[in-house]
């Protein structure tokens, strides 16, 4: 499988789900047509980008989003809906991560952007283990080291503070937190100062 295969298959998921929370279940039924050795390169395509996306501006961006600061489970569920999200996507987005002010991006109840998908990550494995009986961890091609293994890039959250994020992101900053309110709002969610977090008890 290349990455013209891996992309197919997640541009067929988006256009047969109807609704971002059906994404792992269509992507779950794909897959599970798929032979095994199929599966275990998609799983290797998707853990290769969701690692090319562990960028610091990235996780900025994310934070913006997000609408706080991610923890590393958040970040990382956060680079799986990005992969969900597409190739253009995908793409734009880490060359420029103020791009995803332009995704068409689903809001949960509370009107938040929702932008983690750790299903996603997992209709791989039930796919996987539907086709075999067998975990995905148990296939020789996922436990192999990968060629061309890009290290994730080194990063401190606490250099993205409001300052940071309004400078880096202003479409994101712009069309996020629009009112007055959600500006103080952020201005205390995303100050750093000695003892952590501004804002946190």
């Amino acid at each position: 499988m290349n990455d013209q295969d891996f992309w197919h298959i997640v541009a067929v998921t988006n256009r047969t789900a109807r609704y971002q929370r059906y994404r792992a279940e269509d992507l779950e039924y794909h897959l599970s047509k798929l032979s095994p050795e199929l599966i275990a390169e998609f799983d290797i395509h998707f853990h290769k980008l969701v690692n090319q996306a562990d960028i610091g501006d990235v996780y900025g961006a994310g934070s913006l989003l997000n609408q706080d600061y991610m923890s590393d489970d958040g970040f990382l569920y956060f680079r799986y809906w990005l992969v969900s999200m597409g190739q253009a996507a995908y793409e734009q987005a880490l060359l420029n991560p103020d791009s995803m002010a332009r995704l068409d991006i689903v809001h949960d109840r509370d009107g938040d952007p929702d932008v983690y998908d750790e299903s996603y990550c997992y209709a791989i494995y039930k796919a996987y283990e539907k086709v075999t009986g067998r975990e995905i961890f148990d296939e020789p091609k996922t436990s192999e080291p990968q060629k061309n293994y890009i290290e994730p890039e080194e990063f401190n959250w606490k250099d993205y503070t409001y300052l940071t994020l309004e400078e880096k992101f202003p479409l994101l900053w712009n069309k996020y937190l629009a009112s007055q309110l959600d500006r103080e709002a952020a201005y205390k969610r995303f100050s750093i100062n000695s003892e952590g977090i501004s804002g946190q008890e």
